[in-house]
């Protein structure tokens, strides 16, 4: 892009590449500025593309940006301690609802340009003003404009106690209330996860209320949970059956729930992977589903293995393979989804275990230990968990050798020989390679 200097007429026009403008004003989300020697840059971030005007004015010396059909978002400003060249940043609402940025000068001969910043998230909407002194800038090294780190979302876990309200679920012949037991390890299951660094819990059921099936689908959906655990507590005439067990949705339970949802899309815009079904012709929608409900049924059954595993370790569990049916609150086509049974309340014994915290809590711990396991090849790119998994840690004060085993998960032992460590002794800076996963 072309720089302006000094000499530029007043009111000359910088020329911008032309943007297709979202429906409605655009806001500016964030505005700052950054200063270093001989360069000054006023970067604005926007809700969607924004188009710009950018010129200069003097006597005095001024640079305007106009963005058409734009306001600023609730708590921006520009209040910021302001360095040479810039005295001060005035804006305001013009009445054909543009929005002009003023930078106030204390000096001419300043070269003004603007760009798109490519390193950003989305370069279409971040703008940067930059104000260049070629004398200050020839001097000192130069530096890029640093884009602010991407926040990470969290991985969020639906956890569904079985029953509850009106529906007791299975009842033990002390009158141990299946609706009560699996609330109890849901809860601990809770605890734990909020402990756990880009892991966040949603409980569906929260009290001694009754939900229906499928609004439990729906509140998962609403919360754009990354995994469903539903936990309950089995029952059998066979008073002998004992030990834990996973579900997954069976092939005929997803058949079924396909062709449910495919009557329905007509009725209202559900999502299926991000992707609404209601405006698809019947063969297309059919594929979008089968894709859908083939992947998560795929990350599922990865997902049950995982906590099928971690919770030999706990007892004995009635399968050794992962079950299939299916259970209604397994049927969202796009959340893996397990259904974990914690023990037989129809088992004397087990309805003992099942009463005790020490078993509600190695159970939870269990099924968070294979949930981790299973978001440690799986978490998306956007999440912190992901970021959290990298192979190399850099140590920040405060930090301990045990602090960040446990935060990654992986012995004291293990860490030390990685790295070479001949004691625990660390230093603000010290680059750590992470081993992989030994829990």
């Amino acid at each position: 892009m072309r720089l302006l200097t000094s000499s530029a007429a007043a009111g000359l026009l910088l020329p911008v590449s032309a943007l297709s403008q979202a429906a409605g004003q655009v806001r500016v989300t964030r505005a700052r500025i950054e200063q270093e020697a001989g360069k000054t840059r006023l970067l604005l971030d926007f809700d969607a593309a924004a188009k710009h005007n950018l010129f200069r004015l003097q006597k005095p010396e001024r640079v305007v940006i106009d963005l058409p059909n734009t306001s600023l978002a609730k708590g921006v400003n520009f209040k910021q301690k302001l360095q040479a060249p810039v005295n001060s940043i005035r804006h305001a609402v013009r009445k054909d609802a543009s929005l002009r940025i003023v930078l106030d000068l204390n000096r001419p001969g300043l070269q003004v340009r603007s760009f798109r910043n490519k390193s950003a998230s989305n370069p279409s909407q971040q703008l940067v003003i930059e104000l260049i002194d070629e004398k200050l800038a020839a001097a000192t090294p130069v530096k890029t404009v640093k884009q602010a780190p991407l926040q990470k979302r969290d991985l969020i876990i639906a956890i569904d106690p079985g029953h509850g309200g009106k529906d007791p679920g299975a009842i033990g012949k002390r009158g141990t209330k299946e609706k009560d037991i699996v609330l109890k390890i849901a809860r601990e299951l809770e605890a734990l996860i909020k402990r756990e660094p880009g892991l966040k819990p949603v409980m569906i059921r929260d009290g001694d209320n009754f939900i229906p099936l499928r609004d439990r689908i729906r509140k998962a959906r609403k919360h754009k949970a990354d995994l469903f655990i539903s936990v309950h507590a089995d029952a059998a005439r066979n008073r002998k059956a004992r030990g834990s067990s996973v579900f997954v949705l069976s092939q005929n339970g997803a058949s079924s729930e396909a062709a449910r949802w495919l009557a329905k899309k007509e009725n209202d815009a559900d999502l299926v992977g991000g992707v609404s079904l209601d405006d698809k012709d019947i063969t297309l929608a059919s594929v979008l589903l089968d894709l859908s409900q083939r992947h998560t049924n795929e990350s599922s059954s990865t997902v049950a293995g995982s906590l099928l595993q971690e919770l030999k370790k706990v007892g004995k569990v009635h399968s050794h393979k992962v079950e299939k049916a299916g259970f209604v609150v397994l049927k969202a086509p796009d959340i893996p989804s397990v259904l974990v049974e914690s023990a037989f309340l129809s088992n004397l014994k087990e309805e003992k275990k099942l009463r005790t915290k020490e078993y509600q809590q190695r159970v939870a711990k269990a099924v968070l230990k294979g949930v981790k396991k299973y978001f440690v090849g799986n978490a998306p790119r956007d999440s912190l968990f992901a970021s959290l998994r990298r192979q190399e840690h850099t140590i920040q004060s405060g930090e301990t050798l045990s602090g960040i085993a446990h935060r990654y998960q992986v012995t004291l032992a293990n860490l030390r020989t990685r790295n070479n460590l001949k004691s625990d002794r660390l230093r603000i800076g010290q680059v750590l390679k992470i081993p992989v996963s030994d829990t």
